[in-house]
Formats: C-alpha cells, sequence, structure tokens
C-alpha cells in the first residue's frame, strides 16, 4: 500500500476570535501556501484550534450571538465547557470529550458561551464551570461544507456527548472517531458530505496508519506535539496537506495530540464572505439581507 506524503505544510495563523476567544487559525493558514490548502482541502472550509486558555472568574470570554449559512460545524471540546443556544430554540451542553455538530443550512443565529454551572467532566469528577470559578478552556472547530443542493436544508444542531464516542486503545496510543470509520470504530457525526474525522493521541515513537479511499482530501493536524509523515516533520499547530497515495501514516517524535481529517471533494464553486459560504457571490448578497432583516431568526 502506498502512503502519502506532505504535498503543502502551513503553519497556523494566531489571531482571536468571538468576544476576545485566542486561537490559531489552521485552514485556511497563512499566506499563499494557506490559499492553496484552502483550496484542496475541500469538502473542508475552515478549521480552529481555540485556546488553550485560562478565563477568570465572571469571564464573558466566548463566541456570543452570530449567524451561518451554507455548511455545518463540528466544536470539538478537549477542556472546559460551553452552551449552545441557537435561533431554531435548540439548546445544548458542550464537555470535555463531547462535540456539536451543527447545520447551518438555510441560515441560523447561534451562540457558544462558558455556563455558570456544575458540571460532569471526562474524569468523572464534578468541578464548577470557568464562568463561574475560573478555568482552562480548549477545542477544535471545524467547518465542513454542504453541497448545493443542501444548502437550503433545515438548520439546527446535534449533541454528540464523550460517551458517544469513547476512546480506543492502539499500540502506543488511543483514538476517539467522531465521524467516519478509523482502526474499526464509526463516529457518531453525519454529515451530507462524505467525512471522516478523528482525534489520535501517541507516544513518542508510535506509528498508526489509515487507508484513504481513493480521490479523498487528506490532511493531519497536530494540536500539541510534533509527527513525521512520510520524511517530513509537522509541529504542532500546522496543516500537513497529503497527496497522492492509498494510506496515511504518522509516526510520533513526541507525545501528540493531532486530528486527522479525510473527505471526498464536493468540487463546487465557494464563495464565501464571514459568517456564510455559498456558490455565488449573488447568494453571499442575499445571505446578509435575509441576515440583517431577521430570515434567520434571533436569539434573546
Amino acid at each position: 500500500m502506498t502512503l502519502k506524503p506532505v504535498s503543502v505544510l502551513v503553519p497556523g495563523l494566531p489571531t482571536e476570535d468571538g468576544n476576545r476567544v485566542p486561537l490559531t487559525r489552521l485552514v485556511p493558514g497563512q499566506g499563499k501556501r494557506g490559499a492553496e490548502a484552502f483550496r484542496a482541502l475541500d469538502p473542508f472550509l475552515l478549521m480552529d484550534h481555540f485556546g488553550p486558555m485560562v478565563l477568570p472568574p465572571g469571564t464573558d470570554a466566548g463566541f456570543p450571538p452570530h449567524p451561518h449559512r451554507g455548511f455545518q460545524t463540528l466544536t470539538y471540546l478537549l477542556q472546559g465547557a460551553f452552551r449552545h443556544r441557537d435561533s431554531t430554540g435548540g439548546s445544548g451542553l458542550l464537555q470535555p470529550g463531547g462535540a456539536q455538530l451543527m447545520n447551518a443550512g438555510a441560515g441560523i443565529v447561534h451562540e457558544e458561551m462558558p455556563v455558570p454551572e456544575h458540571l460532569t467532566l471526562d474524569s468523572g469528577a464534578r468541578t464548577r464551570d470557568p464562568g463561574e470559578t475560573g478555568g482552562a478552556i480548549e477545542g477544535v472547530q471545524l467547518w465542513i461544507n454542504l453541497p448545493k443542493a443542501e444548502k437550503g436544508s433545515k438548520p439546527g444542531y446535534t449533541d454528540l456527548q464523550p460517551e458517544s464516542m469513547p476512546w480506543k486503545e492502539l499500540p502506543g496510543g488511543r483514538i476517539r472517531v467522531l465521524a467516519g470509520t478509523w482502526a474499526g470504530v464509526t463516529g457518531p457525526a453525519r454529515t451530507p458530505a462524505k467525512v471522516a474525522y478523528a482525534h489520535l493521541e501517541l507516544e513518542a515513537g508510535a506509528r498508526f496508519e489509515h487507508a484513504v479511499p481513493a480521490g479523498w482530501t487528506a490532511a493531519v493536524v497536530p494540536l500539541h506535539g510534533s509527527v513525521r509523515v512520510e520524511g517530513t516533520d509537522v509541529p504542532a499547530d500546522s496543516v500537513a496537506l497529503l497527496g497522492e497515495g492509498e494510506a496515511l501514516a504518522v509516526e510520533a517524535t513526541a507525545p501528540v495530540s493531532l486530528m486527522l481529517l479525510t473527505g471526498e471533494p464536493i468540487r463546487e464553486p465557494i464563495a464565501h464572505y464571514g459568517p456564510f459560504v455559498m456558490n455565488t457571490y449573488d447568494e453571499i448578497e442575499q445571505a446578509i439581507r435575509d441576515y440583517q432583516e431577521g430570515r434567520m431568526g434571533y436569539l434573546d
């Protein structure tokens, strides 16, 4: 089985978003090569590694109400807790090891903010939320494109609780599957775009291989630590877009926590402006008007 080499290696771009939330924008990343990766990572549109940050008690740092249309967000939390609310009336609690799949579809307004209440965390211990006592927040948000036929679909979201995505032990590591099938485990996220997405942790020197369907996009994104992919070192907070081959293979050069992405390209035109992703700029202008005139709903 031929292994995929790194075709483009792009460093993330440190920035802020929402209400003073520090993050690294991994896709599209920096400069010309970041733009290359953005075009080549179809069906993925954007990937942010937010935090790790320590919130002071009483903080309002987070992602206050804002709109989206034309794609899906898959938000995965490593530390802390966020409350999701949206203009369809939905709400949910995002805990460590859990995720939320939100379908923006025809248009939605949502927020994700720290919550001032007791939470049950991955360890089983009960603790107060960072919004009340301060604490660490860290996670990853991935934007997944919708094909044209689904961009007008009904908006909504799905909670993916930690127990629906348990760790699977591997030689020298473990994997948590959010979408698609990895190491014989199928994740709970269901998307119109055909994607596979997982969180992998490896000890130094450990190796992981996985077959990738012909023609699919594949990328490796270390969050902490580093890996080697077919002779190329890939450091933390960078994106390695992989080239031709039948499988991806990563070897940990240090203890590493990384995200693995594969997906079938949609191969449709992309018009992108802020929180809206459509096929044409006329559709973007319509999205702006619809949001301004309240047709995406409101949050109180």
